[in-house]
């Protein structure tokens, strides 16, 4: 049976079961259905991926995406998996880049496409791939969806932003039940705002319907705290 961790923050060191630093976590991946948690993301960054600068290594995403179950323990320091070094380097890439011929949709017409034909002349020149878009992909289902720091939350009515996420709370069955937003300019403060009030959630985005009062209502965070939505 599955351990679910109960308080993740972005930006927490991840380490494999023999001690060694991974990387960091960058984003969570939950069903869209019933919010229950399924894969985390963990950034490793461009000094542990073995890439040169000349291949480009820069301008690229660093990531494996891991099932939950992968994860011994977690907390505000660090999340421990149970994986050593060797496993967690054999995980799949969260997002992969591949290259695909450029097909143009209106032959006959003056359009994206042919701004594009001719900029490849131009890109050939300078040695890349002439004919050939860059596509991504996400290793991840089509019913799931991401949830990373910094996801802006918006209200519904007046269409405001509220704050952005800053941690997620789980229970003990790995369902998301809030999640924690910075709210304030000059005078910061964190607040919990349950799942009861998310009326739609898409990749890097949640929207929430809140009275006022519900709004003034919303219990502030403070260390430690699970999922505590009773309020």
């Amino acid at each position: 049976m599955t351990d679910y961790p109960h308080n993740l923050r972005a930006g927490t060191d991840v380490y494999s079961s023999d001690g060694e630093k991974l990387g960091q976590l960058k984003r969570v991946v939950v069903k869209r259905s019933d919010l229950s948690l399924t894969d985390i993301v963990v950034d490793i960054g461009f000094r542990r991926s073995g890439r040169s600068l000349w291949e480009g290594g820069l301008g690229l995403d660093y990531d494996r995406i891991l099932p939950i179950d992968g994860v011994k323990s977690a907390n505000d320091q660090r999340i421990d998996l149970n994986l050593d070094v060797a496993a967690f380097k054999a995980l799949p890439e969260y997002t992969e880049e591949s290259f695909d011929t450029a097909i143009d949709p209106s032959p006959n017409e003056f359009d994206i496409t042919d701004v594009y034909a001719r900029g490849e002349v131009i890109a050939a020149d300078l040695g890349s791939n002439p004919g050939a878009w860059v596509t991504t992909k996400l290793n991840k289902p089509v019913t799931s969806v991401d949830i990373v720091e910094g996801t802006d939350v918006w209200r519904q009515e007046p269409h405001e932003k509220l704050g952005d996420v800053k941690r997620l709370l789980f229970d003990d069955g790995g369902k998301l039940q809030a999640v924690v937003i910075s709210r304030g300019f000059i005078l910061k403060h964190d607040v919990i705002v349950p799942i009861r009030y998310f009326s739609e959630m898409l990749d890097d985005l949640i929207r929430v319907e809140l009275s006022d009062d519900e709004l003034d209502q919303l219990k502030r965070y403070e260390e430690g705290d699970r999922a505590a939505t009773d309020r």
